[in-house]
């Protein structure tokens, strides 16, 4: 064998070796994260929607039975698999959770208009109006015109609202609610809307302030001052928030108030404030209705994201410590709906077992992006029992809007002459979704 034909062999053999090493590599990375391959023929593989489904009314209970008070607390990123990684985590595989208390259950199917996989935006534009629309897209249909919201048809109902989240003011989900912009960058525009919304709670972090098109501290504050008297992120201004201190030292009973915090400020129960507190602190301020309070943590999402397992747990007691606050006060209120819930899933968590053992706990992530798999719904309280069973995002979202009525003044709501008349949807949003 001559020196060339030597030389070719050697790189040959070189050359397969990295081919194998590589592909050992890539098995072990998907056995690792518990991912199974399967290879799909996209050309025999469409998305269907049926229009049977599309069409189909949500149901609206007698009018007597309609809930005066409604809380919708959304878990950003939440998926079955969070509730067993934090259930095992924090009260061992039997133990109760806080979501134990709900005794209806089901769950809801999230996509986008025109695709499988949905972002925030999207979702919570479905919840909010009941219609389907392209991700980013924030209280906007496809074509980019407003939608009615849930909080804005309770507002021309009488009803006072309120937001609580532990991610900034102006981010998709409680963005969703409220204001109509087709991007949920839009950070200038969204607060502008905020500031002139009919908001009486507003409880939440500031993010990237003064960055790129994002308007700094005080120009935030000053947009917001146009609805609200705004505190924080001063520790004095929201001790005298949360212990409802008399004017002029806290906001007066009754006014608008928005609390806004740094960046990061509201992640857990180490955090200073957190989201149970200032759910509480909201819950006092809207009581005793009627009111729509929408409750939102970002920390199922952000640490999926993250693939980070001990952010996840430590959200997860957030959430259980602020649910018990909400099931409480429900328990103390019998005329209040809570109803929890999830925009979509993030992470693609499996939680497995570590060793033969079968006791030692480990989570897997498939991804560090969003998934499709539908996702937890669950409720108490009047009307809860519609909650039951499977449907879209945007089914979900005609539901709680079907529960809204005509509100008397408080001092007159027990008054049997009250207006209950259930509102309905408008030619236009009884259309299909987009």
């Amino acid at each position: 064998m001559n020196t060339f034909s030597r030389r070719l062999l050697i790189w040959t053999r070189l050359a397969l070796g990295f081919v194998l090493l590589l592909a050992a590599i890539v098995w072990a990375t998907f056995r690792v994260k518990g991912l199974t391959v399967i290879r799909v023929d996209r050309t025999t593989i469409e998305l269907m929607r049926s229009p049977a489904v599309l069409d189909q009314p949500a149901a609206t209970p007698a009018p007597e039975q309609l809930p005066r008070n409604i809380v919708v607390f959304i878990a950003d990123g939440l998926g079955f698999s969070h509730l067993a990684a934090a259930r095992a985590a924090h009260h061992g595989i039997d133990g109760p959770a806080a979501w134990d208390r709900f005794p209806v259950t089901g769950w809801h199917r999230a996509s986008p208009a025109g695709g499988f996989l949905t972002d925030s935006a999207a979702s919570a534009t479905a919840l909010a109006t009941g219609m389907t629309t392209g991700n980013g897209m924030v209280g906007v249909d496809t074509a980019g015109r407003p939608r009615t919201t849930l909080f804005e048809r309770a507002t021309e109902l009488g009803y006072r609202t309120g937001i609580v989240t532990d991610s900034y003011v102006w981010d998709a989900t409680p963005a969703a609610f409220v204001t109509h912009t087709e991007s949920r960058n839009n950070a200038a525009e969204i607060l502008r809307q905020l500031g002139e919304t009919s908001l009486d709670v507003l409880f939440g972090e500031l993010k990237n302030v003064g960055e790129g098109e994002v308007p700094d501290w005080d120009a935030t504050v000053a947009l917001l001052q146009r609805r609200f008297e705004v505190v924080g992120p001063e520790p004095v201004g929201l001790d005298e928030l949360l212990a409802a201190a008399d004017p002029p030292v806290a906001p007066a009973a009754g006014a608008p108030v928005a609390a806004i915090f740094e960046e990061d400020q509201l992640t857990d129960l180490e955090s200073t404030p957190t989201l149970p507190l200032l759910v509480r602190a909201a819950l006092d301020r809207l009581k005793p209705g009627p009111f729509v309070l929408m409750v939102e943590s970002e920390e199922p999402d952000s640490a999926s994201h993250r693939m980070d397992l001990d952010r996840l747990l430590r959200g997860m007691q957030a959430i259980e410590a602020t649910l018990d606050v909400v099931l409480d006060f429900a328990d103390q209120h019998g005329d209040t709906l809570v109803v929890f819930t999830s925009d979509h899933e993030t992470g693609g968590l499996v939680v497995s077992v570590s060793d033969s053992s079968n006791r030692s706990l480990r989570a897997l992530w498939a991804t560090s992006s969003h998934t499709g798999v539908s996702v937890p719904v669950m409720a108490i309280g009047p009307a809860s029992e519609l909650f039951a069973g499977s449907r879209a995002n945007w089914q979900l979202g005609r539901l709680l809007a079907g529960l809204l009525r005509t509100q008397e003044p408080a001092d007159a709501a027990d008054s049997e002459s009250a207006d209950t008349t259930v509102p309905e949807l408008t030619d236009s949003e009884q259309s299909a979704p987009q």
